[in-house]
Order: structure tokens, then sequence, then C-alpha cells
């Protein structure tokens, strides 16, 4: 197990309201499966819950960072209101870019990214809009990342277009039904997964029948072919958890215990045993079992007849653990997770350090700074402005001509085969590289791809676990020298920042989680 995560979870105190919850540490106030008044910094015992997964993590490093901010950036005078601004912006920076590279294989973690993603963004442009530019540094650093969520367009006055009711609706569906419950059980998402193998997204039915807009009806109530089986803990047994309902007309009962990871699933037609199945879960060797006690399920079905035992137990295929990537942390994030984690022993600096100051502006983070020069035309978004070159003698121009040569080995002779010209060809190499210097963490580059309708280019990154993607078209909005010249100021201002490098190995754009 992990040292740092060696607390059990406990259940939420019910739901959270406007903003919902997810596992111990996403919600407003909500940290270690408990909830903080204004004021409260969350004790040592609450940092030590383990999350249930890793969007449950990255929010748990959020939630550290804003407790950070909060007991150091103190005052209500303007200078320190903006700077504030900037450091929450910061936080949220590193969560959202995580999120973003995050691709969840369960729906109960991907609805709640979705939601998120879209939620804090919105919150941001709305609260930090007199120190921040949040749309533009979001379309400079974020855009694309994940390809459903691109860069957005821009108002005249520099903001993006929210929808209100749509966030709130958003929302009110994840609690509605029973997602948040679900969540805040006290199970990770992997056992959540195994109480609801019925469940098919997007069919997903309200948690009671009279959200459903139908009379109440005892018997409805019981049925759960479209809605989520929650697991209740026994309160004789907080390492227990039941849950039971009709699914598809048979009655169903599900029992977990998470101190052995044994859980059965039980069906029952007209009375009588149907079949019982058993998981007996050894936990993972990687991130997922070690961070969060995912688990590699064996898994075997004992049918039933008349009530007996029919035939001997069948073998089914195990349930395998999803690997999961290293969370990515700037190196102040990691500097500052040991003094934060001390919960009320923790003695903050009176004043933000020097090394805060740089954080918040953008200086070892996981981004570049702000460019004060960057200007947007209204009502859309402007590519960055062309640079001159950048001499070949720049101190980090070599390790950029490698890349570039990966590249263009990589995608030379398929861009050429394509019908691109020799000038076409190395200016979307160009802009590959450019590319890939804003979207560093995901890590090192495996393989740089053309799509086979030829419109976008592909980035493999970390061994496969990430893939970013480029319209070809970004390839013609600047010269093949500008893109070089930007990707060697983007590189030379996030050097020292890599998934798996130590600190003292830096040499790309994050560090690794500690583990």
């Amino acid at each position: 197990m992990s040292d740092e995560y060696s607390g059990a979870r406990p259940t939420a105190p019910g739901p959270g309201g406007w903003v919902p919850r997810f596992g111990m540490f996403a919600g407003p106030g909500y940290t270690g499966g408990r909830v903080w008044g204004s004021g409260q910094v969350p004790d040592a015992q609450a940092w030590e819950v383990r999350p249930t997964g890793f969007l449950d993590d990255v929010t748990r490093t959020h939630d550290i960072n804003y407790t950070y901010v909060e007991q150091t950036y103190s005052g209500n005078d303007a200078a320190t209101e903006a700077a504030r601004a900037q450091a929450h912006w910061q936080a949220d920076k590193e969560m959202l870019a995580n999120m973003l590279a995050y691709q969840p294989q369960n729906w109960l973690e991907a609805q709640y990214r979705k939601a998120g993603i879209q939620a804090f963004v919105a919150k941001a442009d709305v609260s930090y809009a007199k120190h921040v530019d949040v749309v533009g540094e979001w379309n400079r650093d974020l855009a694309g990342i994940d390809p459903d969520f691109p860069a957005m367009p821009v108002t005249p006055h520099g903001r993006a277009v929210w929808s209100a009711p749509s966030l709130v609706h958003a929302g009110a569906t994840y609690t509605s039904t029973g997602m948040e419950a679900l969540a805040t059980s006290g199970v990770n998402v992997q056992v959540a997964m195994l109480f609801n193998p019925h469940i098919q997204p997007g069919n997903i039915a309200a948690q009671t029948v009279s959200q459903q807009g139908e009379a109440s009806d005892p018997q409805a109530e019981l049925d759960y072919s479209r809605r989520i089986m929650v697991p209740q803990r026994d309160p004789q047994n907080l390492d227990v958890f039941t849950a039971e309902g009709y699914v598809d007309g048979k009655w169903v009962t599900v029992w977990y215990d998470s101190d052995k990871n044994d859980l059965v699933r039980a069906v029952f037609n007209a009375g009588q045993k149907e079949s019982e199945t058993f998981y007996h879960g050894a936990q993972d060797r990687g991130f997922a079992g070690k961070k969060y006690d995912h688990a590699n399920f064996t898994v075997t079905r004992q049918n039933y007849l008349n009530g007996e035992p029919a035939g001997d137990p069948e073998a089914l295929p195990p349930v395998k653990a999803d690997e999961l990537p290293a969370l990515a942390e700037s190196r102040h994030t990691q500097t500052i997770k040991g003094l934060v984690t001390q919960g009320e022993a923790a003695v903050y600096p009176p004043a933000p350090t020097a090394e805060d100051r740089a954080w918040q502006d953008g200086q070892g983070s996981l981004f570049p700074a702000p460019d004060p020069s960057a200007a947007r035309d209204a009502g859309e978004v402007v590519p960055p402005t062309p640079m001159p070159a950048v001499p070949a003698s720049a101190a980090h121009a070599p390790a950029l001509a490698a890349r570039l040569n990966h590249v263009r080995q990589d995608l030379g002779e398929v861009l050429r085969s394509a019908g691109f010209s020799s000038e076409q060809t190395q200016q979307v190499c160009a802009a590959t590289l450019n590319h890939y210097t804003r979207h560093a963490i995901l890590g090192a580059p495996d393989r740089f791809m053309l799509s086979r309708d030829q419109q976008h280019v592909g980035v493999l990154h970390n061994h496969g676990l990430h893939l970013s993607e480029m319209p070809i078209e970004v390839a013609w909005r600047q010269s093949e020298g500008a893109h070089l010249a930007e990707a060697v100021r983007v590189q030379g201002r996030t050097e020292g920042y890599a998934p798996g490098v130590a600190p003292e190995q830096a040499g790309a754009p994050l560090a690794p989680a500690r583990v």
C-alpha cells in the first residue's frame, strides 16, 4: 500500500448541493470524505484517506493546493486578492491538465470529469476575470489536450459564453441518477462498477420513481433495471457494503467486503436462487492498486436449479484493474504537499514566498507564463503571433532538433505519399513539433501519425498512455519558421518538468506523483 494514502474511506454525509461531490475529495468544502466549514483546515487524517481512483486523486492534489493558497495568501488588499486569484488559477490549470489527459474507462468517472471540466473553467472565467485571462490561457495551454475540449471562441470583452442552466442541469442529473451517492459511498470506482454491471451509460433513470415523473409505487421503487445500485455500509461492520433490488424482473443482492476484497452477486428468480457470482480480488501491483486499492478479480459463477447447486462452478473472464497514469504535478505542488498534509500541525509562511510568487506567475508551473503581448480580435481565437527564427545556439535547441528529426522520420514520407508538397510537409512537421511542446505534459512522444482522413496529426505519448491530436489546418496558420520559434519559446519556459523524472533529472514539462 502507498504510505501517502493509509486511511479508510468514510461515506459522505449526504449530497453536496448545487455543486455535487465525487469520491473523497471533489466538491466545495469537502476533503477526505468529510465536510469542512469556512476557515477550517482539514486535519492530517483527512489527507490520509485513500482516493477512489485517479480522478479523485487529481482533486485531492487540487485541495492541497487550494488549502496552501488560502492559508498563505490571506490578505484582503487588492494586491493579495490579485495574487490569490492567480495562484488559484495555477492550481485549477494543474487539475484541468490532469483531467483532460485522463480518459476514464468507466461511466462514473467519465460523467463527473466532463461536467467538472466545464464547471471549473466557467467558475474560473467568472471568478478570476479581473486578474486572469482564463479563456486566453485555456486556448494556449489546455485546449486540444482532449479533442473534445477545443479552443473557445472569444466574445468582444474577452470572455467565453457560458450556459448556467446547462451546467446546473449536468450537476442535477449527476445527483438525481445516484451517481453522486455511488461515487461517495466509500467504495472505489472499480467496485462501484461491480455493483452495477446492468447499467448502460446514457440510459440511467432517476434514483427514485417520483423523480421519473411517475406515481410512487413501492414495487417500482425496488426496480433497478435502469437505476444505479448504491452500496450501503453495514453499521455493524464498516468494511461491508450491500445493495439489493430488482433487475430485469429478478431479485439481485450484492455483498462486498472491502477488507477481504470479496464481492458476491446473487440472483433470485421467483423466490429461488438462480446464480451466485463470486469475485475475489488481489491488489493490483501498479498505480491502481498501490494508490487506490484497485484489484485484479478472479470470477466464478455457481448456477442453481430448484434452489440447489447445479454442476460445478464455472470460471468467468477475470476483471482487471485499469492501467492508470502517474499524477502530473509541478515542483511547487510536490514541495508544499508535505506541509499541507500535516493538517492542524502545519505552519504556513506568513506571506507568499519567492517560490510561491514564481509558481503563481506561471514560472515553475506545468505551463508557460502568459505572453503579455498576445492579443485577440473579438469573436475569434487568434493563433500565436509569428516569431522570428531563434538561433540554433539556444540552449534548448538541440533537444528540439532531435524531436523534429523524430517528427520528420515518422511523418515525412507519409505526408508526401498523401500528396503534400515538400514545403507543406516541412510546415506540418514544424507545427507538429510546436503542438508536442504544448502537450508535453502528457509525456515523451512515442510516435507521430497521420489520420486516415489526412485531417489530423496524432501524437502517442508516454508508452501509449495518451494521445493528443492536432488538426492539419493549424499548420497553415503560420510559417514553418514561426512554428519552430514558438516551439523553442515554449520549451524554454517549461524546461524542468517531466512525468517519471525526478526534479534533479528534469528536462521536460512534468514531475512524477509520489507513490
